[in-house]
């Protein structure tokens, strides 16, 4: 094992110079050292940024653990921990765990990621993986367990030393990683599902009570078409082709929404094979691929699509055995397994949990009562090609080849991609593993009590005919998915873009239609997002926002980017405002009585932004929310397909009673952060914060989905919140010169390790709207001040 550090260096000499530094070390120069398994070279520039560089996968896999693990070992070790369903072995069955701000239960996640990654499954995705999957992979390992070796538990950072669960890694465990990000969309339903879900036939008090299988399911619905309006995942994107930018040459801005902590945090990196590779981007926790970047030729980002991925089978159950149901008439047996969770009591010993988990032909029970049952199949549970997928975007050298891969391979678990190149086209493309349910299928096959939500693209089939099951189609990569082929794309000079809604409306004009609601749904209202990305993507083009008809070019595209602008406020704070006029004491909800005139008096004032110098946004943003929770139409013109860009707009204060409600959820909002100690009188800038070590560093940016900078934050107690979500790549990337030119954040910086010097540099950047030149050619390379090399061989 050797290790040489230099200054500078070329990626195309890595072999020889490793093979040179290590001749020391042989006791007769006349004969070679033979050649090392694992071989890699790490430069570093400003900001901790790695530029890995190997001449085959098992180096570079080498080279990107071991730099991953210098800057997020311990996030690294406590997500195997998760996703080997191992949580309650260590911290107790009753613990919960941090998940991008939200608390997630031991027992409950040990019990699904023992289902999802059960050893045969896992075992038959790693032999599913291509040779250079397996070689990436397993040098990744490799990589990861030197720097453990290196660095011993006992000197590892602050929030994994010394601890029993660490320890060196298998490639398996990245394979338990990587479908575990897979099933991301369908983990919320799956993991109480399971864990609550007892046999109609128990005597407990939780089968006693249990609501039926069908209410259950409807209030399943309701919670995430909720989380889907609030754009729980999300992201932006835009590309830009040579009809809308001043070089001519394509342009994108990648701007994914995800979690501030946990495994879902990127992690920004360069890998080169001489001859083979060179991309730039950033990648999910564990993964050796670029997910969003960008090299020589194109460019590309994701956004989470609407689509969906798995659907629900609603069962009618034997009226004598409720294990039993019918498919076709012909009986069947719910199949059922143990499963076996060890769990740490208060003495220090381990008990053995035990829970049975239940299923039909369609897939695991995640809800019944004595007539009926829930089972859930996701096309997600067997796409082991995320890590295929991404590899083949990485080396493609044209958006058609992009779009082939895509469509090949079939392997983006649900986001789609938009992507611009460097000819000057811009390409969108909704290609996802996607159910083959037809239009027919949905006429037929959907309960009538589920039709409503069938509209808004959440199935419930027919559990009962196999005619319900997915259709099958010969040209699909994987057993009862859609072809890649059959899903939206679209190829143009202009631009396309998406901030999660369906595929209708990804290009203002040139609208992709005729699919079925599982896929794209049409004629639907937009997010505040989409309409703020269209309306000033129109008004460049058309020149009519007051920049004297100039066409995008970074700085221009920039400036969406940080807009900070409420789509909404647009649309109703002319009417709010109107309904403050003369109020003084109003009554909450509650009953308690507030002083409507100071919200109105900051509303008065307020720039519609959220700024860090905006002053009321909080305020607009609990009122909002509040409105929209209501669910009555309190809009003065109606949404209108025709014109989804600027419709609904205004707030019908005419109507007594929609002034009425405006005016109460406006003291509600008060009374809210009142009692979570935010003034909404202060700038945004000193409310809303990202901590790093004893640095609370202002935050700019919205929760609300009409904010394109979705930044949400957690009152942390003290007059303050602290930011867990929302934009945490922000980069633009052109083609207007010799190299690509990509400018942009890592929002929460490089490492998760309070102690490393890139915990909060680029989050003050961030903050300051400074943008940061990423160094992608050999020149900007070599030029950094801070560079350093090393050079790993094993």
């Amino acid at each position: 094992m050797r290790t040489t550090n230099t200054h500078g260096g070329l990626a195309s000499a890595l072999l020889a110079g490793a093979l040179l530094a290590g001749c020391g070390d042989n006791p007769d120069p006349a004969r070679p050292d033979p050649k090392p398994a694992y071989l890699a070279q790490i430069r570093r520039t400003d900001y901790g940024l790695p530029h890995i560089s190997a001449s085959d996968e098992r180096g570079l896999g080498y080279g990107v653990g071991y730099a991953y693990a210098e800057d997020n070992f311990c996030l690294l070790a406590d997500t195997l921990l998760t996703v080997n369903g191992e949580r309650s072995k260590y911290f107790g069955a009753q613990a919960s765990y941090d998940v991008g701000g939200e608390d997630a239960p031991n027992l409950p996640s040990d019990l699904y990621y023992k289902l999802i990654n059960e050893p045969a499954l896992v075992q038959a995705s790693w032999e599913r993986q291509t040779a250079e999957m397996q070689a990436l992979v397993q040098g990744y390992v490799a990589g990861v367990n030197r720097y453990l070796r290196e660095v011993g538990g006992a000197n590892l950072p602050a929030a994994c030393k010394g601890q029993p669960w660490v320890r060196e890694i298998k490639a398996l465990d990245l394979v338990r990683l990587m479908r575990h990000f897979a099933m991301i969309e369908d983990a919320p339903v799956l993991m109480p599902g399971l864990f609550q879900t007892v046999p109609p036939t128990a005597t407990s008090a939780a089968a006693a009570n249990a609501a039926p299988a069908s209410l259950t399911l409807r209030r399943t619905l309701q919670v995430e078409a909720s989380r889907s309006r609030k754009a729980h995942l999300g992201s932006n994107g835009v590309a830009l082709g040579k009809d809308a930018t001043e070089s001519g040459a394509g342009l994108l801005l990648a701007n994914p929404h995800f979690p501030w902590t946990g495994a879902a945090r990127f992690y920004q990196l360069h890998l080169t094979i001489p001859g083979k590779l060179d991309v730039m981007g950033a990648s999910l926790s564990g993964l050796p691929v670029v997910h969003i970047g960008f090299n020589k030729d194109l460019a590309w980002t994701h956004t989470v699509t609407e689509s969906r991925h798995s659907t629900r089978y609603l069962i009618q159950l034997d009226a004598q055995d409720p294990m039993r149901y019918q498919i076709d008439g012909q009986p069947r047996s719910l199949s059922s397994k143990e499963i076996s969770i060890e769990a740490r009591n208060a003495g220090g010993g381990i008990d053995i949990i035990k829970r049975r988990i239940y299923a039909s032909e369609q897939g695991p029970i995640v809800a019944w009562d004595r007539q009926s049952a829930v089972a859930l199949r996701s096309a997600n549970l067997d796409n082991d090609r995320m890590l295929q997928q991404w590899w083949a975007m990485d080396q493609a050298k044209s958006l058609e080849e992009l779009q082939g891969a895509l469509e090949r391979i079939v392997g983006t678990p649900w986001v789609q991609t938009i992507a611009a190149d460097k000819p000057g086209r811009a390409l969108y493309a909704n290609i996802t593993p996607v159910p083959a349910v037809s239009a027919a299928k949905l006429a037929a096959c959907v309960p009538a009590e589920f039709r409503a939500e069938a509209a808004q693209g959440q199935l419930v089939l027919n559990g009962n005919q196999s005619n319900c099951a997915w259709d099958e189609h010969a040209d699909a990569v994987h057993k009862g998915i859609m072809p890649g082929a059959q899903l939206p794309s679209l190829l143009r000079n202009d631009y396309v873009q998406n901030s999660n809604d369906s595929a209708w409306m990804s290009h203002a004009t040139q609208r992709l239609t005729g699919y079925p609601a599982i896929v794209s749904r049409e004629a639907v209202p937009l997010s505040g997002r989409t309409r703020i990305g269209l309306q000033q993507i129109a008004a460049r083009l058309q020149g009519s926002d007051g920049l004297g008809g100039q066409r995008f070019n970074a700085e221009l595209l920039q400036r969406i980017a940080f807009s900070n602008r409420s789509s909404s406020a647009t649309h109703l704070l002319t009417g709010l405002r109107s309904a403050c006029e003369g109020v003084g004491m109003q009554s909450t909800s509650s009953g308690a009585m507030v002083d409507l005139g100071k919200a109105c008096t900051v509303l008065q004032a307020w720039d519609g932004k959220a700024e860090l110098t905006s002053i009321g946004w909080p305020l607009y943003e609990v009122w909002l929310n509040i409105m929209q929770a209501s669910e009555q139409d309190f809009w003065a013109i109606p949404f209108d397909s025709a014109d989804p860009v600027h419709t609904p707009r205004g707030l019908r204060v005419a109507d007594a009673e929609v002034r009425a409600l405006a005016q109460r959820a406006l003291a509600d909002a008060m009374q809210w952060l009142d009692g979570q100690g935010l003034d909404y009188r202060k700038p945004w800038g000193e409310l809303q914060v990202a901590q790093r070590g004893a640095k609370r560093i202002p935050m700019h940016g919205g929760g609300s989905d009409d904010i394109y900078n979705y930044i949400v934050s957690r009152p942390i107690g003290d007059g303050q919140s602290d930011t867990i979500y929302g934009s945490s790549i922000v980069l633009t990337v052109s083609f207007d010169g010799q190299t690509p030119k990509a400018q942009g954040f890592l929002s929460y910086s490089q490492s998760s390790n309070p102690a490393s010097p890139h915990y909060g540099d680029q989050t003050e950047r961030f903050s300051a709207k400074q943008w940061i030149s990423w160094p992608f050619s050999e020149a900007a390379i070599a030029a950094d001040p801070k560079l350093t090399s090393k050079t790993l061989s094993e």
